[in-house]
């Protein structure tokens, strides 16, 4: 008889007070694990946004050295360089436009694509042979980058490139950092558009690699 009542509890199921205990330590385990998984999605975001402008300066300082001038042309002349007429302020990755923390020209200005530039050759630059010394030799990416982990556009600030000598523009005037940057976690770019190379730094929590 008592092994028969034993059975019949078993069969009952859990008590109300046996599912209370399962379900406290259930949402115990969920309030600790919760920030630690958050935590380590985030991280990964900045892993990646991190990787991809530093493959993305890569391709850049990788079409200098084949080309001897940067991709700042929506148009090349001759294969070569554009004019000031088709000069881009900006070169962009699909995504938003990140907000600003102050007034700058990080969102405005002309701008061309990774992909036309580091994929495709759209401005139609002289395409290097096997002799000659300088040509596009892309692609320069594997693939198209596209937004960042929080969908907004990386960026780079070709138009302050100036491939002279020294920390001196030719008319005598501090050069321009030039920057890949993903405006970061908080979609926000504090990073100031121009900044002196001489005492450039990436703001809060902005990801950048400079190239200049």
């Amino acid at each position: 008889m008592r092994s028969s009542a034993r059975f019949s509890r078993r069969q009952q199921g859990f008590t109300l007070i046996e599912l209370t205990v399962v379900l406290a330590v259930i949402v115990t385990l969920a309030l600790i694990l919760t920030p630690s998984i958050t935590n380590f999605i985030n991280d990964a975001r900045v892993a990646r946004a991190r990787n991809d402008t530093q493959t993305i300066a890569g391709a850049v300082i990788q079409f200098y050295k084949d080309n001897g001038f940067f991709p700042q042309w929506t148009a090349a002349v001759s294969g070569g360089p554009g004019t000031a007429a088709n000069k881009v302020d900006l070169l962009i990755s699909p995504g938003n436009v990140p907000t600003v923390s102050s007034a700058n020209t990080w969102t405005t200005g002309t701008t061309d694509t990774f992909a036309h530039q580091l994929l495709n050759n759209t401005p139609a630059y002289t395409v290097k042979s096997a002799t000659s010394t300088f040509g596009w030799n892309g692609p320069y990416m594997s693939s198209d980058i596209g937004a960042d982990a929080w969908n907004n556009r990386y960026m780079v600030n070709t138009g302050l490139i100036d491939t002279s000598q020294g920390t001196q523009t030719q008319g005598g005037a501090t050069k321009s950092a030039v920057w890949v940057i993903s405006a970061g976690p908080n979609g926000q770019l504090e990073t100031s558009y121009t900044q002196a190379v001489t005492s450039a730094v990436s703001a809060a929590d902005d990801i950048a690699v400079r190239i200049q």
